[in-house]
């Protein structure tokens, strides 16, 4: 992503430019989270009235490139270039992976299998979903794997009719949770590490499970601890027609074996060259990656199979969630405008002043980390984790900066980690993962409403900040190194 998109000027947060910015975030800040209108009219209508009031102010553009104005003028403060257009591309591929699996009725398979290994406990499915949702977040993203297993999900409860938002939100937390664990789990991650080593730094795979993976663990039992007492009402509402379910044959779901096999087969590719992109450092965008594949799987499900049994690519096309590639767009754009204001810039100075080797407050290393993570969950819950993460990494070179070395700028890192992929959990629009799963979930009849996920995800956000933070709190030299 790009994070300098907006730094060729900073203005000051006082000034009138930046107050009605502000003003323009929370207030479509506050028609998404209170369903007034659509998301993406609200997170476009943000974009715009932020791009109409730089515009005014001559403070901010929105252009292509090149030049604009006078000859040889360049285009700066650029909000365009705050949409980073590797995690679209990312998102884009694999919801077309998504869509070719869903018509080649591999959901349907998966659906009826699960539903028998679970003899239809709601619970039982939950647990089950849940882990393999984050042990494949291993290796994959966790908006990645939540576009794979959340149409399961609806399948499922669809068949023995319950409610599907309470496994839904479940799915999307665990994998949020579970998603802090290594490099690849959670887009933040892949952030953190790209940026960090490109200063030579490290921030490898495995120093991730080295340093997070017992962490994310430790957070992942709390989460399903909490999740167990908090949907104990749905989890005994007693499911239907399981008996009929599991007396089905999966194999007879499965509408184009050929596509199904290949589509799987492309996505195994594609999956192992995103480890590979991280394990071995290749100078490859996961967009280019998520899209090859996409790309791959879409060729060769044509090749040898008669036209008339071909895949309708207007079908797959048609099965991509543009509404939610648009919103990813406009909080790019809004969090972009925020940080030409001058606010993230403010942060920085905020947590210097007041937790740095002099501070007013409190000028302990430790207390400085912990106030990091629940500043990075905080903000990760007002805006998608992604846009905030990739803002605060120059944030955070730059409280190094200010304390000319005096300050640990390794543990920040890691508590940025934590803070924004614990955060993420507390409201609809703190990650992608949480986005993908309400537009997933629409697109099934199923409507979850900001009051239902906040009812979990702000108590589970919580508990496992609280964790975070004693875990750094006892063994904060195990942070000093990446």
């Amino acid at each position: 992503m790009s994070t300098n998109a907006t730094s060729d000027y900073i203005a000051d947060t006082g000034s009138i430019e930046a107050i009605l910015i502000l003003l323009v975030f929370l207030v479509a800040f506050a028609l998404i989270l209170g369903e007034i209108v659509d998301r993406v009219l609200a997170a476009w209508g943000g974009a715009v009235g932020m791009l109409l009031v730089g515009t005014y102010y001559n403070s901010l553009t929105w252009c292509t490139g090149g030049g604009h104005g006078e000859a040889g003028a360049v285009c700066q403060n650029n909000l365009f270039e705050a949409i980073d257009f590797n995690v679209i591309g990312l998102l884009l591929g694999m919801m077309i992976f998504a869509g070719m699996l869903e018509i080649s009725g591999f959901f349907e398979f998966v659906a009826i299998k699960a539903t028998k290994l679970s003899g239809g406990d709601p619970w039982k499915l939950v647990f089950y979903l849940g882990t393999f949702t984050t042990v494949i977040s291993v290796f994959i993203d966790n908006v990645t794997a939540l576009i794979l297993i959340a149409p399961v999900t609806l399948k499922i409860c669809s068949k023995i009719e319950i409610s599907p938002i309470p496994p839904l939100i479940a799915l999307a937390i665990f994998s949020n949770t579970g998603g802090v664990a290594t490099l690849v789990g959670d887009p933040p991650n892949v952030l953190i590490a790209s940026y960090a080593s490109a200063r030579d730094l490290g921030f490898g795979f495995m120093s991730f499970i080295y340093h997070l993976t017992p962490l994310a663990i430790i957070a992942w039992g709390a989460t399903l601890w909490y999740m167990h007492r908090h949907f104990k009402n749905w989890r005994e509402i007693k499911p239907q027609n399981v008996e009929e379910v599991t007396n089905e044959n999966e194999w007879e779901a499965v509408k184009n074996e050929v596509l199904m096999y290949r589509t799987l087969g492309a996505l195994a590719v594609t999956v192992v060259m995103f480890a590979a992109v991280e394990l071995l450092h290749l100078d490859l965008e996961i967009s280019a990656v998520s899209l090859g594949g996409a790309g791959i799987a879409m060729a060769i499900s044509m090749l040898g199979i008669p036209e008339e049994k071909r895949m309708d690519i207007h079908e797959v096309i048609h099965k991509v969630e543009w509404g939610a590639l648009l919103f990813f767009a406009g909080l790019f754009v809004m969090v972009g405008g925020l940080e030409a204001m001058g606010y993230l810039e403010a942060i920085a100075t905020m947590i210097f002043e007041n937790f740095g080797p002099d501070g007013n407050i409190h000028n302990d290393p430790v207390v400085l980390v912990i106030v990091l993570i629940w500043i990075s969950a905080i903000a990760s819950a007002i805006v998608d984790n992604i846009p905030f993460c990739a803002a605060m990494l120059p944030v955070i070179e730059r409280i190094g900066s200010l304390s000319d070395g005096a300050v640990e700028i390794i543990p920040l890192y890691w508590a940025l980690a934590i803070g924004c992929g614990f955060g993420g959990n507390a409201t609809p629009i703190g990650s992608s993962a949480n986005v993908m799963t309400i537009a997933i979930s629409e697109r099934g009849g199923h409507k979850i409403s900001t009051k239902e996920w906040l009812a979990v995800g702000v108590p589970v956000m919580i508990i496992t900040c609280t964790i975070g933070s004693i875990v750094v709190a006892l063994f904060y030299d195990h942070f000093l190194t990446a």
